[in-house]
């Protein structure tokens, strides 16, 4: 019953939260047109485009995101449409928790947008039901230039030889940490920390300043403990092999009982998944666990500064875990209509200086290499810290894992579900990972069918 009651008290402050940052509930409207004006390119030609005289083409696009995501990408979207006037442009955006059970059942309807924001771990799932349109012939035919972006980004919207996404930047998952309480506590942290020393940092900074250390037991997490044991999670899933969720669910039960670790019911009523209820942000913890491109936000949102080191790995890892990833893709909806209007303005959006000087790579580090220079001089410190971030996971990172399989979604649920319990007491880390093996097992073995 507590944990019920819990769970009301936080779906309302999730929703006043979400209703003062306007990005939560699911929001639809035409972007108005900006102001005309002269569009550069870093790739060779002009990314400029017009869709064929007198016609009009509508064309929609969704995303999740946080306020800041939102007015940055309206903003860009203003800028086309006044740089091409015959093009209408409607917007759709919600918050990451609920933007894919929405575009699930706009898939089952029929109805996907034209351009889509895409996430590595659905690529497959949405390729596979053949959601998605080939972007291979607008990249041979020029219509996508990506003369300026690496190969490596290319293939990893790829499946089986045709690209399905582009990606919008490099991003690699990070822990925030306030340097100002942990100088306070008079610790260090490393650049990357095992998760043994991040436990005695925890007790030592709940000792001295009685700030909480949040750990977190998601999917992420899990997936960084099976790369750390050179495996990779839904290998050993599909396996029946338990070997890294028993040590997983081992920290998360090591943490939980620990007096310096956040409380199960706090962590509720926070709700580290959405940026503006982070415990961090109001300094309830002084950690978080995040990905690079999240973190401006993650720092506008708690309004001071903090700092970034890697991932926390196994004290006896074998492999390093940390990886770049593909920071959300766009992909476009084999529904659609309007095919080569969507890659121009996929083409637009990677490639144009003006845009990207709108969005400050918020979705990661630009792909496209001259952009990425290009817009340098306009970052602010926290994104330059971000870029920089990103360059030294690229010096010591270990190859991405595949596309996660169809399934992900629900195993990813799962997994909350089973954190919980474990946090709540019903049932030992040994129990959970053996039934969150056998349940996780199953849903992989039906989605595949």
């Amino acid at each position: 019953m507590k944990r019920k009651v819990m769970a009301l008290s936080m779906a309302a402050v999730m929703a006043a939260s979400l209703t003062a940052c306007g990005g939560a509930s699911s929001t639809s409207t035409t972007a108005a047109s900006g102001d005309s004006s002269t569009s550069t390119t870093a790739a060779s030609g002009d990314t400029t485009t017009a869709a064929a005289s007198g016609d009009q083409v509508n064309l929609k696009i969704c995303w999740w995101g946080n306020q800041i995501r939102n007015d940055v990408t309206k903003k860009a979207v203003d800028l086309y449409m006044s740089q091409n006037p015959n093009v209408k442009i409607d917007i759709e955006f919600t918050d990451w928790s609920g933007y894919w059970d929405k575009l699930s059942a706009m898939a089952a309807g029929g109805n996907l947008p034209d351009i889509i924001q895409m996430d590595y771990s659905y690529l497959n799932q949405y390729q596979k039901s053949s959601q998605l349109a080939d972007l291979t012939p607008y990249l041979e035919d020029g219509t996508i230039d990506h003369s300026k972006i690496p190969d490596s980004i290319i293939e990893s919207g790829s499946i089986d030889g045709k690209c399905y996404a582009l990606s919008l930047g490099s991003n690699a998952p990070v822990m925030v940490y306030d340097k100002a309480i942990t100088d306070e506590a008079g610790v260090t942290i490393p650049e990357q920390p095992t998760i043994e020393e991040l436990y005695e940092i925890g007790n030592t900074i709940y000792e001295k300043t009685e700030v909480k250390t949040y750990y977190d037991g998601g999917i992420n997490m899990m997936q960084i403990v099976a790369r750390g044991n050179g495996s990779h999670l839904f290998d050993e899933i599909a396996a029946n092999t338990v070997d890294s969720l028993a040590k997983h669910f081992a920290y998360v039960e090591q943490f939980n009982t620990a007096e310096a670790a956040i409380s199960p019911d706090l962590l509720a009523e926070k709700n580290p998944d959405l940026v503006e209820t982070k415990p961090i942000i109001d300094s309830t913890t002084w950690n978080d666990f995040s990905f690079s491109n999240q973190f401006v936000s993650i720092v506008n949102a708690a309004g001071r500064d903090l700092a970034v080191c890697m991932y926390p790995q196994a004290e006896d890892a074998t492999t390093q875990p940390m990886y770049l990833k593909p920071s959300q893709f766009f992909s476009i909806a084999e529904t659609s209509q309007n095919k080569e209007e969507a890659a121009k303005f996929l083409n637009w959006f990677t490639n144009d200086v003006d845009c990207n000087k709108i969005l400050l790579g918020e979705r990661g580090v630009p792909v496209n290499t001259e952009v990425a220079e290009a817009i340098k001089g306009d970052l602010d410190a926290n994104t330059q810290l971000v870029f920089d971030y990103v360059t030294s996971v690229g010096e010591i990172a270990t190859p991405i894992d595949a596309p996660d399989p169809a399934g992900k979604g629900e195993i990813e649920a799962l997994g909350k579900t089973k954190v919980e319990d474990l946090r709540y007491g019903d049932g030992t880390a040994e129990e959970i990972a053996t039934s969150f093996l056998a349940e996780a097992n199953k849903i992989l073995t039906e989605a595949a069918q």
